[in-house]
């Protein structure tokens, strides 16, 4: 990315001094682009007010389109509606498209069982989420300054966190840019008031009913006044080096992650449904790496790692020695974590038809019924159809055999050829169930469907998602394997059907 700053350094506006932080911040961090949609998230506060008025500057220069988003919370008796209001003409006043949604968070927060700043959070950022995903935005912006930096890391210090935590707030994660977190609160004020902007004020900010506020309110000025006015500072510099450290740790992590890992995927999800870890390679790891490796198979099975503790990473990692009985560790409604002799799973138990077999007695009562995948499905020949069961799609069809045009042995592993004349209809697609058995091409005898999937070295979490298709009196072909021997096609075959999954 070419610099910033000199794209900007002849506007008048970059020679400001929290203009300009802001500016090294953004550049440091590869933030933006040249052209990018960015969706602010604005309060109302100084912090997103400034964070507004800094998109507004740079956006002919960097050819910036910026949307806005305010939530208004329903809270304040009444207060929250005005700051919406006042949102509403500042984003008028700049020409800046306005997103708004209105929720009763504090009604939201009861139902989920949630305290208030936990539940504002999370319904803030599925709306800004939603809102960038459906209007194709690239980032969301969000007004987090230095200090709430600060207040995170003594948050995090208190409640025992490791490095990860005490890194403070990330300048960036996902689509998510934080621009100011390089700026004081005062600072940021400071500005505003010299350029006589109008911002809100939230009173509840000066409450000490949250433990944020008791953080930012009490202990943070009994520090500052007591151990001198560098402590700001110094903390800040501790931060950048605790994230330089932790951002070194994940990135060897996440390489030594994913060269163990195995994952299941669907195509309807956004996530894995099922990571595999093998405990033997998780062992010859160094403890830190061990932790970070299940946070990460942890939050690829979640999406996230909201309310998973310290201590539910020690009870998984107690769990990673070779042998012993299967067992099964809980550490959030709809994840668990199983283990078997030499293996770790992790499972979204919403998706109960990947669960291996052998821990299906272990989570009885935690899979609602009918969650295996038993059914079956019918296959309409000549046709197109989706087999959302596995993730699949399936086209069909009938040829008429000529060898010139039709080669059997370069059919890919998701393509099957079978003579026709040699299929009972009607053809039915379902998953493998214990006691299968068929003919595999190429042998003269009849095989279990377990030992032919051990032979060919099927994981054993993957057996359940490999669709078995079968015709009125046999399974002719194990899809993505082999087809049965009995169906093959010959010299002497006139029609062909054709199967291949997608």
């Amino acid at each position: 990315m070419s610099s910033i700053i000199k794209e900007i350094q002849k506007y008048k506006f970059a020679k400001d001094a929290a203009v300009l932080k802001a500016l090294k911040t953004v550049e440091s961090g590869n933030m933006i682009e040249k052209g990018d949609r960015i969706l602010i998230s604005i309060s109302g506060g100084p912090d997103s007010t400034f964070l507004t008025r800094l998109f507004y500057l740079l956006r002919p220069a960097l050819k910036l389109e910026i949307f806005g988003f305010c939530l208004d919370h329903m809270t304040r008796g009444g207060e929250s509606e005005k700051d919406s209001l006042f949102v509403r003409k500042m984003c008028g006043e700049l020409d800046i498209k306005l997103f708004e949604r209105k929720v009763d968070v504090k009604k939201w927060c009861r139902s989920k069982n949630l305290s208030f700043q936990k539940g504002a959070r999370l319904v803030r950022i599925s709306k800004l989420l939603d809102i960038s995903e459906k209007n194709n935005i690239d980032k969301i912006a969000t007004g987090h300054n230095a200090d709430d930096s600060i207040e995170t890391f003594f948050m995090n210090l208190f409640r025992g966190a490791g490095a990860r935590g005490l890194s403070g707030i990330k300048p960036a994660a996902g689509r998510f840019i934080r621009p100011l977190i390089e700026i004081s609160g005062e600072e940021i004020k400071s500005y505003l008031d010299k350029k006589k902007i109008a911002y809100c004020m939230d009173r509840t900010n000066v409450q000490n009913i949250y433990y944020r506020n008791r953080i930012r309110n009490i202990l943070i000025p009994f520090i500052s006044r007591n151990f001198g006015d560098s402590f700001k500072s110094n903390t800040l510099r501790a931060l950048h080096i605790l994230k330089d450290e932790d951002d070194f740790l994940s990135e060897y992590s996440l390489s030594r992650f994913k060269n163990i890992a195995s994952m299941v995927e669907e195509a309807k999800e956004k996530r894995p449904v099922l990571v595999e870890l093998p405990i033997k390679r998780i062992m010859k790891e160094e403890v830190p790496i061990k932790r970070r490796i299940i946070l990460l198979a942890m939050e690829a099975v979640k999406g996230n790692l909201e309310d998973i503790s310290f201590q539910n990473v020690e009870d998984i990692l107690k769990m990673c020695t070779p042998g012993g009985e299967s067992k099964v560790v809980r550490p959030e409604e709809n994840i668990r974590v199983c283990k078997t002799a030499d293996r770790i799973f992790f499972i979204d138990i919403t998706k109960g038809r990947l669960i291996p077999d052998e821990f299906k007695e272990l989570l009885k009562g935690d899979v609602k019924a009918g969650r295996y995948l038993s059914r079956k499905k019918e296959v309409r020949i000549g046709e197109s159809m989706k087999l959302e069961d596995f993730g699949l799609e399936l086209s069909t069809g009938v040829l008429k055999y000529d060898r010139d045009k039709i080669s059997v042995r370069d059919a890919g592993k998701m393509e099957a050829y079978m003579d026709y004349s040699k299929v009972k209809p009607p053809i039915k697609v379902r998953a493998w169930k214990e006691g299968d058995k068929f003919y595999p091409l190429g042998m003269d005898g009849e095989k279990k469907l377990q030992d032919f999937f051990i032979d060919n070295k099927a994981p054993l979490h993957l057996r359940k998602t490999i669709p078995v298709f079968e015709d009125n009196e046999k399974i002719i072909w194990v899809g993505s394997y082999r087809i049965d021997e009995r169906v093959k096609v010959t010299a002497n075959t006139g029609k062909v059907l054709h199967l291949k999954l997608f």
